[in-house]
């Protein structure tokens, strides 16, 4: 399970990840952007004509993705606890 992706100089942590997407500068350089489930962005440019290599990264961190959602998935994010009702009578004075 890769928990981290190591893209050029960054590390990214995948199960912080809400989403990565690729996109274009206004001059059609490739670059892919990581949003974060506390609100942040996150840019990692590519440069010009290095569309497999953007493509490349962009598949490693999506599967990355979904096999820490398989995982995590799997795992309550809340426990049932069962506890004992008491009978509490109130009494007017």
């Amino acid at each position: 399970m890769p928990r981290f992706v190591r893209i050029s100089k960054e590390v990214i942590h995948i199960p912080s990840l809400a989403n990565v997407s690729m996109g274009t500068t206004c001059l059609g350089a490739p670059f892919l952007c990581f949003y974060y489930h506390n609100q942040k962005n996150q840019t990692i440019g590519y440069g010009f004509g290095k569309w497999n290599d953007c493509e490349r990264d962009l598949i490693r961190v999506k599967s990355a993705m979904i096999e820490i959602e398989k995982i995590i998935g799997e795992v309550p994010l809340t426990e049932e606890i069962k506890t004992p009702l008491i009978e509490v009578k109130v009494t007017d004075p």
